[in-house]
């Protein structure tokens, strides 16, 4: 995510430059004829608040729709299933990822417990990228006599967003795989 960060930085910058070479433009006459420093910095104001506002929009939404950002949309529901090391049993769960360019959060829900992002990013680690985020999860109180409040991390292979798959590990000192695909 910070090269993404360092990415949207230097595109707001040049979309700046370039508004404010538009602005110059069609004030060409006043600055001319007639030169001020004030004007200037009024123009600079007006297209560093435009540009923040554009970027803002882009980072948001729009990023969603460019063909040249290699950044996977993941935001949307997806239905899977858990399978841990603990006990062998496969749990159906949903995963709800909600996405702007800069920011991931998940929620994970399985029958018994909620699982919710404290961080998460998308990296490209090793040639691969990766949807990683550390969790807190929370048990329905009726099975928090066998299964206490914990937290964990979940790395997840997003080559392909129709099928996410990896694994996650708790400080339960539990592990498990995961498999999830698009809700229809």
């Amino acid at each position: 995510m910070r090269e993404q960060f360092i990415k949207l930085i230097k595109n707001t910058l040049w979309l700046g430059i370039g508004l404010l070479i538009i602005r110059c433009f069609f004030s060409r006459e006043s600055l001319i004829n007639n030169f001020s420093l004030y004007n200037m910095f009024g123009y600079v104001g007006e297209v560093v608040g435009l540009a923040v506002i554009i970027m803002t929009f882009y980072e948001r939404f729009l990023w969603k729709y460019n063909p040249l950002e290699d950044t996977p949309v993941l935001a949307k529901r997806y239905n899977g299933v858990l399978k841990s090391t603990y006990d062998g049993i496969e749990r159906e769960a949903s995963l709800e990822i909600q996405q702007t360019l800069l920011t991931v959060s998940a929620v994970l829900i399985t029958e018994e417990s909620r699982s919710k992002t404290i961080t998460a990013s998308i990296e490209k680690i090793l040639g691969e990228k990766q949807l990683t985020y550390c969790y807190l999860n929370t048990p329905n109180a009726s099975v928090r006599n066998r299964s206490a409040i914990h937290y964990g991390t979940a790395i997840l292979c997003v080559e392909d967003v129709n099928k996410l798959t990896g694994q996650y590990y708790s400080d339960r000192k539990t592990t498990g795989d995961i498999e999830f695909v698009p809700d229809l």
